[in-house]
């Protein structure tokens, strides 16, 4: 199975020391499947990896499952071209600090409700609580719940 994560930029957060640190672990007992970071922007990653990273604008050319983390690359990967199946694993809830993001960095509802609702974006969250915040945002069930990166259960999200 290829899957690929879109990612803003892979600087220390905690998004990327658990995206990092699953797919190291994965890369270690799995030669199977491929994993493929894409990001947006370059930054000094914060531990060393055992998978591809590629920039977001390769994103045409991958045929395996897209998985976005955020409002912005869940947008680019719906733009892409690509024939890959789409998911948007909601790492934050990004909507409930608009007050605290620069006025250029705001969205409107009706922009970040089109990540989340597109029939062809699938949600994934990383718990129950999340789960039930999107069902209230943007009326749209959510197709699994995966705590932290957790590479097994998402693949299980991803084959159902």
């Amino acid at each position: 199975m290829k899957i690929g994560f879109v990612v803003k930029n892979l600087a220390a957060s905690q998004l990327a020391y658990f995206l990092i640190d699953s797919l190291n672990r994965c890369c270690e007992n799995n030669y199977e499947d491929n994993y493929v970071v894409f990001s947006q922007n370059k930054a000094s990653k914060m531990k060393p990896n055992n998978f591809a990273m590629l920039n977001s604008s390769e994103l045409w050319g991958f045929d395996g499952v897209l998985v976005a983390t955020c409002v912005a690359t869940a947008m680019e990967v719906l733009k892409s071209v690509s024939p890959a199946k789409k998911y948007f694993y909601v790492w934050d809830l990004e909507w409930c600090r608009s007050h605290l993001m620069g006025l250029e960095q705001r969205r409107d509802y009706v922009q970040t409700v089109r990540a989340f609702s597109h029939p062809s974006m699938n949600l994934i969250v990383r718990s129950p609580s999340h789960a039930a915040a999107i069902k209230n945002y943007c009326n749209k069930p959510v197709c699994g719940i995966v705590d932290d990166f957790n590479i097994t259960e998402l693949k299980q999200v991803i084959t159902q």
